[in-house]
């Protein structure tokens, strides 16, 4: 009973991952200022919000309703940073709670539609988290493998270097880091995270090769006179993988808690790109202001619910891994 219980909740925690995945990818399909097609003047415009046509610039979904022939829209007729700051009915707008709203989820200070933003800001969570682990995953393997393999002083050497970027609080070395760097896009994130997270990723992988170097098949492989490279490549780490994913989806949930930490703090993304923590921000920047309550529950339910869903996805994949289970 348990067991089914577990598949059944990782399951619906992959189901999850898959939508929040494809909701990344969309993101532009979704919630857009330009609609998916257009028939201005005569001419019919595919996809505009991607391509940017010198004739629709400037326009949005609902002047062109008005205009065009006919007009095929986004679910989300918003952009992320379509702003109405010198509407003041449109600032600080809270749900309607309905298809026939303006705005599903609220507007922000500047009248941004929230929705739009949450959207958007999943394609920068995902972003970071995942280019993030997958960095820190490359470097816990090369690290991991070649003090599992090699041992004494190169296990030694490997082993100190991790055990003092342990002694790191992680968040404090992120921000003392970053402190340092001018971001200016997504990338400095995305490298500090991952040189900052890699070393439980370094110590799976040399308790695995340990276990493993021993083995008859690595012997045979030492007969047949492979390079150390070839054993490492094709059949050690090869057959490391199985803790190594498990770690990296719990990685990338913690990746996601920091970035949106980070952007709370003002070290995220870099405005006005749109992203949970930075929609955290300004929910605690307006937490007394009267119903501006949504700005804070809906990025909140967005971070909690995808930390859930990664940490469920893990394990699922640990139990279904494990040989004693």
């Amino acid at each position: 009973m348990r067991r089914s219980r577990l598949k059944l909740r990782g399951r619906l925690a992959l189901w999850a991952v898959i939508a929040l995945v494809l909701t990344a990818i969309a993101a532009d399909l979704l919630a857009a200022d330009l609609p998916l097609a257009v028939r201005l003047d005569g001419r019919t415009h595919w996809l505009p919000m991607l391509t940017r046509p010198v004739p629709l610039r400037g326009a949005t979904q609902q002047a062109l309703a008005v205009r065009a022939e006919w007009i095929w829209r986004t679910p989300v007729p918003w952009g992320p940073n379509q702003t109405f700051a010198a509407n003041a009915a449109v600032r600080d707008t809270p749900p309607p709670w309905g298809p026939d709203g303006n705005h599903w989820l609220g507007t922000d200070e500047l009248g941004r539609d929230v929705l739009a933003r949450l959207i958007h800001g999943a394609r920068v969570s995902l972003t970071v988290g995942l280019l993030s682990v997958a960095l820190c995953v490359a470097i816990g393997l090369l690290l991991g493998g070649l003090a599992g393999y090699y041992g004494r002083g190169v296990d030694a050497v490997i082993s100190r270097v991790t055990e003092i970027m342990i002694t790191f609080p992680t968040l404090f070395f992120v921000l003392a880091v970053l402190g340092l760097l001018r971001i200016s896009s997504l990338f400095p994130l995305v490298l500090v995270i991952g040189f900052t997270r890699w070393t439980d990723i370094a110590r799976l992988v040399r308790a695995e090769v340990l276990k493993l170097k021993g083995l008859d098949f690595i012997t045979a492989s030492r007969a047949l006179g492979l390079s150390d490279a070839r054993i490492l490549v094709r059949h050690l780490l090869p057959n490391a993988l199985s803790p190594v994913l498990v770690a990296a989806t719990f990685a990338v949930a913690s990746a996601i808690l920091i970035e949106s930490a980070l952007s709370f703090l003002g070290l995220g993304a870099p405005p006005p790109t749109a992203s949970w923590g930075e929609l955290l921000t300004q929910a605690h920047r307006y937490l007394t202001h009267p119903g501006a309550w949504w700005l804070a529950v809906f990025p909140g339910m967005c971070i909690a619910a995808t930390v859930l869903a990664l940490n469920e996805l893990g394990e699922a994949l640990r139990a279904l891994l494990d040989p004693r289970a």
